[in-house]
């Protein structure tokens, strides 16, 4: 049998030089910073600038997050209260990036003073089971400096990293997560990426799952943020395998300047036995933890989401099942 080649033509060309320059300009800014004088000053100047100057320039993603906001919140809040939360959420993504850039070459000196660690009994409660814990997590705050302070605090983690844009784009954020202390597992080859999971929750460490962003194939519909979205399954999925504690993991910007990182207790998961119904319960059960702390600080998650959403998954029957049993 003939094997058909995909085709490469201009418009693959275009793409490749497209990422290749993506992924060179982001790897040089992430190189360069160790570079540049007064690094900390610099970061203050270009977090205010790119706020100021971005807001007044996004105004496809102010319309989105207001839209999202909308769609939340409803008439419960103000217009000018949903503004002033999409403009502080947008100041979050700025600093986010800009901390996230810092964090790998100043943070034991700059940014491990500023992050507090909340919940530590709780983390070392569910690591003392020996079966590794499987943290879930959300775009909240500066996410990326969790897996930093963890490792910092002597917890060895893992992140997740999602289905990326371009494998040379994965290779940077890869980079950029072990530079600044954690490992990381890309989702490239299905049986590679389940070995590397199994394999770091059989050495008992912590596993971290980012689980706020609809999946366009193989997730969990469930209601979140009013709105049916497919989350990952991946949590539930090796809870099931395993049998690791599922711990809730946030990072919070204080009022002062710093962050604290707040580990809750193990999610309490009672299974049923029958395997789609339990990935379906679990799911909800870390979409209503993740839904409940967005709705506390709403000016620290990132609102731009498609309100629009695709996906293609077999699981809705148990979605309409909860919903009919409510109703």
């Amino acid at each position: 049998m003939k094997i058909r080649r995909k085709k490469r033509g201009l418009k693959w060309g275009l793409r490749e030089i497209r990422y290749w320059l993506a992924s060179v300009g982001l790897g040089g800014f992430v190189r360069v910073i160790p570079l540049l004088p007064f690094k900390w000053a610099l970061f203050t100047i270009l977090e205010k600038i790119g706020t100021k100057v971005g807001w007044r320039l996004a105004t496809k993603y102010k319309k989105k997050m207001l839209d999202n906001l909308t769609l939340t919140f409803h008439d419960s809040l103000s217009v000018e209260e949903k503004e002033r939360i999409a403009q502080e959420s947008f100041s979050t993504m700025i600093r986010g990036f800009m901390e996230t850039i810092y964090c790998i070459y100043t943070f034991r000196t700059r940014f491990d003073p500023l992050i507090g660690l909340e919940g530590r009994k709780n983390l070392e409660q569910a690591l003392a089971q020996g079966k590794g814990v499987i943290a879930v997590t959300a775009h909240l705050n500066t996410f990326t400096l969790i897996g930093t302070k963890l490792s910092a605090s002597g917890f060895p983690n893992t992140w997740i990293l999602g289905a990326q844009t371009h494998p040379r784009i994965a290779g940077v954020w890869k980079w950029t997560t072990e530079k600044a202390g954690s490992h990381a597992i890309i989702i490239d080859s299905p049986i590679r990426f389940h070995k590397a999971i199994m394999r770091t929750l059989h050495k008992g460490e912590i596993v971290i799952f980012v689980c706020d962003e609809n999946q366009k194939q193989g997730g969990v519909l469930v209601e979140f943020l009013e709105r049916t979205m497919a989350l990952p399954a991946g949590p539930a999925v090796y809870h099931l395998k395993t049998e690791a504690p599922i711990l809730p993991i946030f990072i919070i910007h204080q009022g002062d300047g710093g962050h604290k990182v707040i580990v809750d207790s193990s999610l309490k998961i009672t299974l049923s036995g029958d395997e789609e119904r339990d990935i379906f319960t679990i799911t909800s059960q870390i979409a209503r933890c993740i839904e409940s702390t967005i709705r506390k600080y709403p000016g620290q998650w990132s609102w731009i989401s498609k309100r629009r959403i695709r996906t293609r998954t077999r699981r809705k029957a148990f979605l309409e099942e909860t919903a009919n049993s409510r109703s």
